[in-house]
């Protein structure tokens, strides 16, 4: 991930640890023998509905799985034997904040230890113990993106994958094998929802002039439509803006719709109101992948 100097060093560090996980190959073979529990909000959301549609149909990492609320975590201790599928959230000393869909590893609480939950978010998970983590926008999850949940499962479990076979070791490893799949956009249909892209591109002209490949401006209903079914051929477009006005930092990425493969990523300042969105930049990027 490309984070610039301006964002704080704290912010940074935390973004840059909990977008990928853990590299180390023998703690996800030991994950795999565990129990998945998943943690769904307090209360009904559509956060909870599809995410327990996107655990049933899709999670493959761990055989048994549970099922509770967030809320669990305030009145009984984590098991070291279990992992925990939940949402997490850091905040800076700047009071940037970022939330999180991650799988974290249970671990011996020591006495009088406690985990804090704020807004259905756990906020003081030792990053040590988290396996693979995905940025979410949880308002945006709750008003119309819920769908993306199923691909984010995936996309953790891919990251799961890569560590295990040895293929990601450490960031940089990370970081090249995602950019290895910036060519394989242009072998697809890349879906762009209009209110993702930044107001320097107003339509599809303006992407034409610098990506040549196969790409639709859909409207966003469109784009969690592939997102529920998994849509073979597709290449989803995904936008989190985190942080507000002087401190916006805009984070875009590119999803394989079918299998959840994270295949672009790239983050940026969005002071301003600058930078909301997919740039010319990022067309640029892609049309010159190979």
């Amino acid at each position: 991930m490309r984070i610039l100097l301006i964002v704080p060093a704290l912010l940074a560090a935390s973004l840059a640890s909990a977008q990928y996980g853990t590299f180390d190959k023998k703690a996800v073979a030991t994950a795999k023998g565990s129990t998945t529990r998943i943690l769904r909000d307090a209360a009904d959301s559509p956060y909870n509905r599809e995410l327990l549609n996107a655990v049933k149909a899709d999670w493959k990492f761990t055989a048994n799985t549970d099922f509770g609320t967030i809320t669990d975590l305030v009145t009984a201790p984590l098991d070291p034997a279990s992992i925990y599928l939940m949402k997490v959230r850091k905040t800076d000393a700047e009071k940037h904040t970022a939330t999180f869909l991650a799988l974290v590893q249970g671990w011996k609480m020591k006495k009088g230890e406690l985990l804090a939950v704020e807004d259905n978010a756990v906020t003081n998970v030792p990053p040590a113990q988290e396996l693979a983590s995905i940025l979410i926008d949880p308002k945006l999850v709750d008003n119309g993106g819920a769908a993306m949940l199923k691909v984010y499962v995936k996309t953790l479990q891919d990251y799961l994958k890569q560590v295990e076979n040895g293929k990601i070791t450490d960031k940089a490893t990370a970081d090249r094998l995602y950019a290895s799949r910036n060519r394989f956009v242009k072998e697809m249909e890349l879906w762009v929802a209009k209110d993702q892209l930044d107001k320097s591109l107003p339509d599809v002209a303006a992407i034409k002039e610098t990506y040549t490949r196969e790409v639709k401006l859909m409207d966003y209903p469109q784009l969690m439509a592939a997102a529920e079914k998994g849509q073979p051929g597709v290449a989803l477009a995904d936008v989190v803006i985190t942080g507000d006005y002087k401190t916006k930092w805009c984070f875009r990425r590119v999803f394989n719709a079918s299998t959840g493969e994270l295949m672009y990523q790239r983050d940026e300042a969005a002071l301003f109101d600058k930078k909301m969105g997919f740039i010319k930049e990022d067309f640029r990027i892609l049309e010159q992948a190979r």
